[in-house]
């Protein structure tokens, strides 16, 4: 996909349809006028997750073309902000077990490996790495 088409792609996905049903829980990162990656949370608890008020990262992305320039720190910093400032006192996540770039990105911003869990189902059902972070 070239680097348009990706921006194209990351603008559909982070406007619209996702903002609007995740008010206040879909933060975007901006180069040159284009949102070139996004983040979105959810107010979603887990049964392996022990919290009194958990916070789900549900999706994080940036187009290949800004992997590097420290995009998905400051999104990650943003959900952090956000979930202080909401009383959340965990964030936790999924991640495929294959993904080792993002599981070594999840580790350097303080989140531990809970153990694998299922997802989906059938067919499209796969292990992810369940993931979370302690919120101070």
């Amino acid at each position: 996909m070239s680097d348009a088409a990706a921006i194209a792609a990351v603008n559909a996905a982070a406007s619209g349809d996702l903002v609007e049903r995740h008010a206040g829980l879909v933060y975007v990162a901006e180069a040159d006028g284009s949102i070139v990656g996004y983040l979105a949370l959810l107010n979603e608890a887990h049964p392996a997750v022990e919290s009194r008020n958990p916070l789900q990262l549900w999706q994080i992305y940036v187009i290949p073309a800004f992997h590097g320039a420290g995009i998905a720190a400051r999104l990650m910093a943003a959900a952090v902000e956000h979930a202080c400032r909401n009383q959340h006192d965990v964030i936790w996540l999924g991640v495929s077990e294959h993904n080792v770039r993002a599981i070594a990105f999840y580790r350097k911003h303080d989140f531990n490996p809970l153990g694998l869990h299922r997802v989906g189902a059938g067919n499209h059902a796969h292990e992810d790495v369940l993931m979370s972070r302690q919120v101070s």
